[in-house]
């Protein structure tokens, strides 16, 4: 099983990468996810505060989780929540301004 699994979505949401590892954690082949919101591995419960969150730190370029290690929630393709530790990182222009979210999860850890 890869230890990590990466995802990185532009700044509406989009996955535009889904790594082997994210395919193994939460059961969604790369070519079914990549294309998808985020919405497709955000429990339902959790999805309201994601996108506030999600959207200020697209607009403002920062986040105050940025960098650390916490737990993430998601929705497996069975259904199945699962929390795993990620950490987040904001994929910048030279400007400052956010140009995709990426979580690299540690798919060896459980929260």
């Amino acid at each position: 099983m890869e230890e990590h699994a990466i995802v990185i979505a532009d700044p509406s949401g989009v996955i535009r990468f889904w790594s082997d590892g994210a395919e193994t954690a939460f059961g969604h082949a790369a070519e079914d996810a990549v294309g998808q919101t985020l919405d497709l591995i955000v429990p339902a419960e959790h999805r309201e505060a994601h996108w506030i969150g999600f959207r200020r730190a697209i607009a403002s370029g920062t986040a105050s989780v940025e960098g650390q290690a916490i737990p993430f929630p998601g929705r497996r393709a069975d259904g199945e929540i699962v929390v795993r530790p990620g950490r987040l990182t904001l994929v910048r222009r030279p400007d400052g301004q956010a140009i995709a979210a990426m979580v690299v999860f540690d798919t060896r850890a459980a929260a």
